[in-house]
């Protein structure tokens, strides 16, 4: 019974994971596809690009406390109790339907909101760490793509500081490193292959500044400026 709730959370997690947000609403608000218009990124960040980001609210909301939060709150103990094992899966599972839907031909956005739900229903206070990593290296360079790199790299160095040394306070499990772990697999194999099956070069660059800037910036160039104005604005 419990093998059979366990998939039953994992697999829900990546159908409502894969709820293209983003994309319908900027269909219903704005009547585009994102996938044609400034980064071509099917997300909050690119949806803000267009709409703004009061607009962009609900989607934060939705993306935060129901596609990250609610797959891990049901399997555990506060309602079927599956174990942690099976948090984390309902977490990867989420994050993996954000970013390859199978509602959008195995594309989507890059789960930056959606594991901020999942963290911190987690652990609570690893979310804490990794926004001020990104938020304050935002505020010295105003490069949000860079530092969300940067505090994801750093997300499993604070969990196991955390589960090391502040255990009897923060309760990490080592399963938790391994989420954060398996995150920051998912955020570079994301940004190499971005919403292609393949290492695809628009830009004429060189390989090795593809990949650079891909892995730094997320974008194939370092210019945001010019990379969102590739495509029309609305």
């Amino acid at each position: 019974m419990l093998l059979i709730e366990s998939i039953a959370v994992i697999v829900g997690a990546y159908v409502l994971g894969a709820v293209p947000s983003a994309f319908l609403y900027a269909r219903a608000l704005k009547g585009i596809d994102l996938r044609a218009h400034g980064s071509g990124n099917i997300g909050i960040a690119n949806f803000m690009v267009h709409a703004g980001w009061k607009a962009a609210l609900p989607l934060l909301i939705f993306d935060v406390f129901v596609k990250g939060m609610l797959p891990v709150v049901i399997a555990s103990e506060r309602i079927l109790g599956l174990g942690i094992g099976v948090e984390v899966a309902a977490g990867f599972a989420s994050i993996a339907g954000h970013n390859w839907s199978v509602f959008l031909g195995l594309t989507g956005g890059r789960g930056m909101a959606t594991v901020l739900g999942v963290i911190v229903t987690l652990s609570w206070p690893l979310v804490i760490l990794y926004g001020a990593v990104a938020g304050l290296g935002w505020l010295a360079t105003r490069s949000s793509a860079l530092w969300w790199g940067i505090a994801a790299v750093m997300l499993p160095v604070w969990s196991e500081l955390l589960r090391r040394y502040f255990a009897s306070t923060t309760d990490v499990a080592p399963d938790v490193t391994v989420f954060c772990l398996g995150f920051l697999f998912i955020t570079v194999i994301k940004r190499l292959v971005s919403n292609s099956n393949t290492l695809s070069n628009s830009q004429g660059l060189a390989l090795t500044q593809l990949v650079w800037n891909r892995l730094l910036f997320d974008r194939d160039v370092a210019s945001r400026e010019e990379w969102i104005n590739r495509r029309p604005k609305t």
